[in-house]
């Protein structure tokens, strides 16, 4: 039986996600992040390593911010352009195709807001692609290199969200400390309920004080989502699937 060819983009309410040309397709782990961050007070946004700019299309749906992309990769950065010319808020919206750690020297003024799905596996077997390798680990951006990159960018009321497993996690925190940047909220997420927790949403910021924790379940059942992931994707997703509903759309 052959396999379902993903679709070459992602359609949500307000705006069409192109990733042909991507390594790292669109995913409901990045979908959550983008979703979930509170950016509506925000006034500067930071995108590190945007991909499709899945990232910053969601926070132009939910703030006023001006947002900017910063993307190394050639092809994914011309998809995000494209992408970004094609949503409704083009004037919000730019591309840096640069790397992160060189746009942390020559940026001159702090973002609020740094939201960021990094490459974060450290030890675990690669992709024969080079692209979907590079978008995946983070030997070419380690996270020590990453948290100082942060630490140039944010103003001193901002927050940095990022999306990580459990152990780099660990790691960051640990990296982020000396720097001056202090883990306050860490949300754990489950695929379902009979499923360990895989990732976390991880909150940086300047200010010390208690890390808040909490958890988020995606599925009721695969593929049917959970109540709250329903009512999170309600606003970008085109369709949902709950348990004993009909699809909404």
């Amino acid at each position: 039986m052959s396999r379902r060819k993903r679709n070459s983009y992602f359609q949500c309410r307000q705006f069409r996600i192109e990733q042909g040309d991507c390594a790292m397709k669109v995913t409901t782990d990045a979908s959550l992040l983008g979703a979930w961050v509170p950016v509506e007070q925000s006034h500067r946004i930071l995108d590190i390593g945007s991909g499709t700019g899945l990232l910053a299309l969601f926070a132009a749906q939910r703030s006023k911010a001006q947002i900017d992309a910063v993307e190394i990769d050639p092809q994914a950065a011309e998809q995000a352009r494209v992408n970004f010319a094609n949503s409704p808020w083009p004037e919000r919206l730019r591309l840096i195709e640069q790397d992160i750690r060189l746009w942390a020297r020559e940026c001159e003024n702090g973002y609020d807001c740094i939201l960021c799905n990094p490459p974060f596996f450290s030890d675990s077997t690669k992709s024969s692609c080079e692209r979907t390798a590079a978008a995946r680990h983070n030997d070419a951006l380690p996270l020590d290199e990453l948290a100082e990159a942060i630490e140039r960018l944010l103003s001193d009321d901002g927050s940095a969200w990022l999306l990580l497993p459990l152990p780099e996690t660990e790691q960051l925190i640990q990296l982020a400390a000396p720097l001056g940047l202090h883990a306050r909220y860490r949300l754990q997420v489950r695929t379902s309920g009979q499923h360990p927790p895989h990732r976390e949403i991880l909150q940086l910021n300047r200010q010390p004080g208690p890390c808040q924790r909490s958890e988020f379940i995606l599925y009721s059942e695969h593929p049917y989502h959970s109540r709250e992931a329903a009512a999170l994707f309600a606003p970008y997703y085109t369709k949902l699937r709950v348990a004993d509903e009909q699809a909404t759309g």
